[in-house]
């Protein structure tokens, strides 16, 4: 899906003057069920832990400027001999709290707080997002929770225009250096989530860039590329006892993105995801993603809970996961396909009881019946 924009940016030509470009932007994730709060704000808090996360995607290993399709696609010379690997490559962190109050003696929840850095290289322009979002969060008498959550995110993006390449040598409209820009985007997300269906399901809405923002790069701002709405939608269930047996479960989910363009929508990017699991320990299951009508990728997914002291079932404190991406587009000539690793760790952090604390003073007579 970010075909476009890769294209875009690693052939970016002289002529183009102010010409905007808008396309699918955001990075991409096959651990998209482990990562929920990259894209949506409202999950911040959800899991009722405190949560770290990291993850790293290199996307089309062997892709590089000496890559046939790149050199069909912009009609530059085949003698052309500069190499470099201009595959998108994406690292993120994040870290989620819960917010929670006493009330009437009962510990509720009422939201989180979450904040995450992300650096997603795209040829030669990289992307950096610094981002901080707070949720709230209604829980219903079923058991179910709906949150509500929104973030602010600063986006700096930066062109390395010593590595462009150009049919015209030359141009002034053409950055020659490093050029940078930031901007402030927003995002809106609502989260659901009910222990009651089957053994839990959850749903997402989300959308990044409410706001779009545009960058210029280039002397005078000749070069100008502006963030578009990213609309998400996802979810998925938890199916226990799957085939019959107790130690195994299923945890089917999928997830279409697509971009709100001046045209319109754009072709959705379908992820359709089943993960097993066995005995909370291992897992394992495949990934199938769209574009359009066509077959982008088949991503074999593997996990890993290591048994730490306190873990409970359901309640892992550490996850290791990794995936391959299997290329199945025009790419895969190109391509020798995508690794993606990602680690989660959540813990919980319990303040001591406040002592209840008894003062007397003699002017006052009353005194503990246990005082004699």
């Amino acid at each position: 899906m970010r075909k476009n924009t890769f294209i875009q940016t690693a052939m970016l030509i002289a002529g183009l003057g102010a010409l905007p470009l808008v396309a699918q932007q955001d990075p991409m994730y096959t651990h998209f069920t482990f990562n929920k709060v990259l894209y949506n704000p409202a999950y911040a808090g959800a899991s009722g832990q405190f949560c770290l996360n990291a993850i790293t995607h290199q996307q089309w290993l062997g892709y590089d400027d000496e890559s046939p399709f790149i050199k069909t696609q912009s009609g530059l010379p085949v003698s052309d001999n500069i190499a470099r690997n201009i595959a998108p490559k994406t690292t993120g962190a994040g870290f989620t709290a819960p917010l929670r109050m006493k009330l009437k003696g009962n510990t509720i929840d009422i939201g989180g707080v979450y904040a995450g850095f992300i650096s997603d290289q795209i040829a030669y322009e990289n992307n950096t997002y610094m981002k901080f979002g707070l949720a709230g969060a209604y829980n219903l008498s079923s058991g179910a929770n709906v949150r509500l959550g929104v973030d602010f995110t600063s986006l700096t993006k930066e062109l390395d225009g010593q590595g462009l390449r150009y049919h015209d040598p030359g141009d002034p409209l053409i950055p020659t250096g490093t050029s940078a820009d930031s901007r402030v985007t927003m995002g809106l997300g609502a989260y659901y989530s009910d222990p009651n269906i089957m053994g839990g399901a959850w749903g997402s809405l989300s959308m990044t860039h409410l706001m779009p923002q545009t960058f210029a790069y280039g002397p005078s701002g000749a070069i100008q590329i502006t963030t578009a709405r990213h609309l998400y939608l996802a979810g998925g269930v938890r199916m226990n006892n799957f085939m019959g047996n107790p130690s195994l479960s299923l945890d089917p989910a999928f997830k279409i993105r697509t971009v709100m363009g001046k045209g319109g929508l754009v072709k959705p990017e379908l992820d359709l995801q089943g993960i097993a699991n066995w005995n909370d320990l291992f897992a394992g299951g495949l990934n199938l993603r769209s574009y359009g009508t066509g077959l982008d990728a088949l991503s074999v997914i593997l996990g890993y809970y290591p048994p730490l002291l306190g873990n409970a079932a359901g309640q892992q404190k550490l996850r290791v996961g990794y995936s391959y991406d299997i290329t199945m587009s025009n790419l895969v000539r190109n391509s020798f396909g995508t690794h993606e690793v990602q680690v989660n760790y959540c813990f919980m952090i319990s303040l001591p009881e406040r002592p209840e604390i008894i003062y007397r003073h003699p002017r006052w007579m009353e005194h503990s019946p246990e005082i004699d």
